[in-house]
């Protein structure tokens, strides 16, 4: 125990080794060996290509993510190519949302095997209008078809609402749901931006 008093960083990459039993169980019990830490300020997850990560699993990483919502500073999940729905999003968007010293926060839902809805995905923006303190923030919904115009505007209003202090933001979105409503809003948005040192931003919209 006196050594797990000096780890300040958690990050754990490659779950898919564990793809040949239960990677639910075994992110459970992960969780819950570094909820023993009396502090994580840095936690780090990558669950992209983990075919069998799902809603289960975000419950162990949300309950992580509460119990530590007042040391965390640096949140990075990573859940590209997994089987998350509405409800995981939902578990997701409301741990974030806790962890009000956040400076740094990394989502990345690209290419979820699952749908996404505007409820789902208004979770993960409502997630976002605690934040105060964020000085670098990445979402990624690219090839996610449940991304539309609507869910645009609840991002940026999301970021709008208390991500003042950002010097760098990446957005991935890309849906054939997404039009020029969608793009007309982003460009609306930018020039709010006063502080951004780093910038990027991908769009990939139905031309129809």
């Amino acid at each position: 125990m006196h050594a797990l008093k000096r780890i300040t960083s958690a990050e754990i990459i490659n779950w898919r080794a564990y793809e040949g039993g239960d990677i639910i169980e075994e992110c459970r019990a992960v969780m819950e060996r570094l909820a023993r830490l009396p502090s994580l300020p840095h936690l780090a997850l990558d669950f992209s290509e983990s075919y069998n990560f799902n809603d289960e699993g975000c419950k162990s990483v949300g309950q992580l993510v509460n119990h530590f919502s007042t040391t965390l500073t640096y949140l990075n999940l990573n859940f590209a190519d997994t089987y998350i729905s509405d409800e995981g999003l939902q578990i997701l968007g409301n741990s974030t949302q806790k962890c009000t010293n956040l400076t740094h926060l990394a989502l990345n839902f690209g290419r979820n095997y699952n749908y996404f809805s505007d409820e789902g995905l208004g979770e993960i923006a409502r997630g976002l209008s605690s934040l105060s303190q964020l000085t670098l923030l990445y979402i990624n919904f690219e090839g996610c078809e449940g991304v539309t115009d609507t869910n645009v505007e609840n991002i940026i209003n999301g970021i709008q609402q208390s991500c003042s202090t950002l010097t760098q933001l990446s957005l991935f979105l890309s849906s054939s749901k997404m039009s020029d409503v969608g793009l007309v809003s982003l460009s609306r948005f930018l020039p709010t931006l006063t502080r951004i040192q780093e910038l990027s931003i991908q769009c990939l919209i139905n031309s129809n």
